[in-house]
């Protein structure tokens, strides 16, 4: 969080002089330009190209499956709902104008989620799935405020890398955490010479987005956006064994999200 806290306070200090420099009534606008001026530049990266960083915060929308229902009806064995986890990050957005009232943004996605089962009273854990990867949007833009504020919307797709992290008591095939420390919590003997695996493939999703964006000068740029994404990568339960993997049964993981983000860009 100490970093998240460093690049808020980075980018606050990069909006402050920008904001003393936002155009007054009647002054010029800084709305791209998007004129043909001869030169690859110019014509084509000049005012069309932004690049920035900024905060954003996912939550889990659809994160719970019935509790006490048969294990195939959950997502994985006896897993019934995801906690969000590590809900902020940092994101890095890419935008390229194509046009004055259309614009593409390359940015990441992130989400995680933390397991919780069923079939014990404390609900316990047995890790905890993520997934990250590029998000391209097509948005279309409404100048309004003298073309200084551009409302948007629009949608795309996402690609996300997927990943279990296995909590190591679980992994090694331990009843639950008490049983794994009263044999001295090992960080590599198994309790039957197996290991607990849950494998997460890779997915596309999609994403609807409503935003936005500012240019208080013609060289900065703050972008305010509220994005949900539809996400539900396949998983499998199984065992490892001299490292071989044996499924057991397969599910999914429902990981549709909100996401609110938040990024100040150099306008190129």
């Amino acid at each position: 969080m100490k970093t998240q806290h460093l690049l808020a306070a980075l980018l606050a200090a990069a909006t402050l002089p920008s904001l003393a420099a936002a155009p007054a009534s009647g002054t010029v606008s800084a709305a791209p330009a998007l004129e043909p001026a001869g030169g690859f530049y110019d014509t084509w990266i000049k005012d069309r190209l932004t690049l920035g960083l900024g905060l954003a915060g996912s939550v889990l929308t659809d994160a719970k499956r019935p509790e006490n229902e048969p294990a195939h009806k959950t997502f994985v064995g006896f897993i019934y709902k995801l906690d969000d986890e590590d809900p902020v990050y940092v994101l890095p957005e890419l935008r390229y104008w194509a046009a004055r009232n259309l614009r593409v943004t390359l940015s990441i996605d992130h989400v995680s989620g933390r397991t919780r089962n069923y079939n014990t009273p404390t609900r316990h854990s047995d890790g905890n799935v993520e997934v990250s990867g590029p998000q391209l949007l097509v948005e279309g833009l409404w100048p309004v405020c003298d073309e200084t504020v551009f409302l948007h919307a629009g949608g795309g797709l996402v690609y996300g890398f997927a990943d279990f992290n296995e909590d190591t008591w679980w992994n090694l095939g331990y009843a639950d955490q008490a049983s794994w420390a009263y044999y001295g919590s090992p960080r590599d003997r198994t309790a039957d010479g197996r290991y607990r695996e849950i494998q997460v493939d890779d997915s596309f999703g999609v994403t609807l987005a409503a935003g936005v964006s500012w240019r208080p000068d013609a060289n900065f740029e703050v972008d305010l956006s509220l994005r949900h994404t539809w996400l539900e990568p396949d998983c499998e339960f199984g065992y490892r064994r001299k490292g071989s993997f044996q499924s057991v049964q397969g599910g999914d993981f429902t990981l549709d999200h909100l996401t609110v983000a938040l990024t100040g860009s150099y306008v190129f």
